[in-house]
């Protein structure tokens, strides 16, 4: 019976299919979606940003997505020619017929810099080269896949974490341990579409949760992972079932033993109320895999709260439950925030007696797209808080964290941090500044030695110290400030290609001392996805 009906299913599905906007999903990457943002984030608009990546025919019932990824080119005799179509307005394979689209290119970033520490300066750089392609098969399927083979060498705070997690930060693992990094990035996606109201993707990629800068929900701040996603919207709400696999390793000894698996399942519902109001709910569940426990059918239920399933089956996973919101002051400026919560129990909160399970942490922030009336004049603040012990669980296994890097907030927990960006574009001119404040209490105690305060989220809470008069910032308190200053000029929207110059300045001072750098760094790259590392 059940096999029939899995039948019943995927022929419902099929006959289903129908002419449509052209259906891919649009990469990951932030300088790509400001592009959309200002039809997307209007009054009435009805587009559920919070879930990204973004799906081309949901912008395109919002936004003149053909012109902005078309912009017009200077009609001048080398924008004309093949080399010009190249490097300003076209992919460098490019296959049209009726209903088959299908495009090629070179991937790559050169960029050098000079990174200015005490006692003495360092030389660093990304050298990276691979390919893309992708494309369309009538108007529901789509396809997409890169690959990048990467070597760089950080400044010593990059290059301190790369060591101690054996990843570079939102990639890959590396493979050289000298004074540079062998690493490799993958990315790769099928989707297709069912009328107008579902979507469906399999891939290994990213996903975000959220309208600011960061999120405290699910951030694309780790490395890719295999997903299958779907995707429902019908009148003012949109659904998504996340189901992905997630690895981790903090035991590891070398770049060549094997990451721990563990599975996970998202539930996130996004309703528009009115116009201007908009309010999601995430339920997560980290669920651990070895050689004693089968695969738990329980948790591949699209719609259940699982909550309650937890407790039925008596599961020994992670569960968390977060909200998302958004408000509209006008078509160019809105407010948004988030809570998680990953243990909350009233009385205890109320009891203010800093028990260790108070693990929350929250988002406040606004944007405007048009500061002070100027046209391409746009900015932004946020402030992002975790209590200690957030995004932590018994063990690795189960907690909120992917290729040994925190599934949210790349601080982890313990910290709270003000972050604000002001940027301006004209044409294909871009430029950014961007301030960061950020107070962190590491796993250390006045000693010195390593103690689990609340930060690290691959650490299990059992090794908590204590059980009360837990307070944020416990642990060697450290403030971290950046300032950084970006500038670029795009060269091809198709393949966001761009070359650009950027200086920035970190100061991080505790009671143990203080370390300045200054990094000034010039590069050519096709930028693809988003890149963090201001932490």
């Amino acid at each position: 019976m059940k096999k029939q009906g899995l039948v019943l299913f995927v022929v419902m599905c099929l006959m289903a299919l129908q002419t449509m906007a052209q259906h891919y999903y649009i990469p990951l990457n932030r300088d790509l979606y400001d592009r959309y943002d200002p039809w997307l984030y209007k009054v009435g608009s009805g587009f559920h940003s919070a879930i990204k990546p973004y799906v081309s025919e949901e912008i395109a019932a919002a936004a003149p997505i053909d012109s902005i990824d078309n912009p017009a080119r200077p009609d001048t005799a080398f924008n004309k020619k093949w080399i010009g179509r190249k490097l300003r307005s076209e992919h460098l394979l490019e296959v049209h017929e009726d209903d088959f689209f299908l495009y090629g290119d070179i991937n790559f970033e050169l960029s050098g810099g000079k990174a200015m520490e005490d006692p003495e300066s360092r030389n660093t750089y990304i050298n990276s080269r691979g390919v893309s392609v992708g494309g369309t098969f009538g108007r529901h399927f789509s396809f997409a896949s890169t690959y990048l083979e990467s070597q760089a060498r950080f400044p010593t705070y990059l290059d301190s974490a790369v060591r101690e997690t054996f990843v570079v930060p939102g990639g890959a693992r590396v493979k050289n341990m000298g004074d540079k990094f062998d690493y490799g990035t993958a990315t790769g996606s099928i989707s297709f579409s069912l009328k107008k109201h579902f979507s469906f993707q399999f891939g290994h990629d990213k996903n975000f949760i959220g309208d600011g800068y960061r999120s405290m929900l699910l951030s694309d701040n780790a490395y890719n992972y295999p997903f299958l996603k779907v995707n429902a919207t019908f009148w003012k709400v949109k659904y998504m079932v996340l189901y992905a696999l997630f690895q981790d390793g903090p035991y590891v000894t070398n770049d060549e033993e094997s990451f721990r698996r563990k599975y996970a399942t998202f539930h996130y519902l996004d309703v528009d109320i009115g116009k201007r109001l908009t309010v999601g709910v995430l339920e997560a569940i980290i669920w651990r895999y070895d050689s004693t426990r089968a695969f738990d059918i329980n948790y591949m239920n699209p719609v259940i709260f699982l909550r309650p399933v937890e407790y039925s089956i008596g599961s020994p996973d992670n569960a968390l439950i977060g909200f998302n919101m958004k408000f509209k002051l006008n078509s160019m400026s809105y407010l948004y925030g988030q809570l998680m919560l990953d243990e909350f129990k009233i009385d205890e909160v109320r009891a203010r007696n800093g028990w260790w399970g108070n693990k929350q942490a929250f988002q406040l922030g606004v944007r405007t797209m048009q500061l002070a009336g100027i046209k391409g004049l746009g900015a932004w603040t946020e402030f992002n808080y975790a209590r200690p012990y957030t995004y932590q669980h018994r063990s690795t296994a189960t907690a909120y964290a992917h290729y040994n890097q925190p599934l949210a907030h790349p601080l982890g927990g313990n910290f709270w941090e003000s972050i604000s960006s002001v940027q301006y574009h004209w044409r294909d001119v871009y430029g950014e500044a961007r301030f960061s404040y950020a107070r962190v209490g590491y796993d250390y105690d006045s000693t010195g030695a390593p103690v689990n305060y609340g930060h690290n989220v691959l650490l299990s809470y059992e090794t908590r110290p204590d059980e009360y008069g837990n307070k944020t910032l416990q642990g060697l308190d450290t403030k971290i400030i950046g300032i950084s200053l970006r500038a670029w000029y795009l060269l091809n929207p198709k393949s966001n290609m761009m070359i650009g110059a950027g200086i920035s300045v970190r100061n991080t001072s505790n009671k143990n001392g203080t370390d300045d750098l200054t990094q000034f760094n010039i590069g050519f790259r096709t930028a693809l996805y988003n890149r963090y590392f201001d932490f």
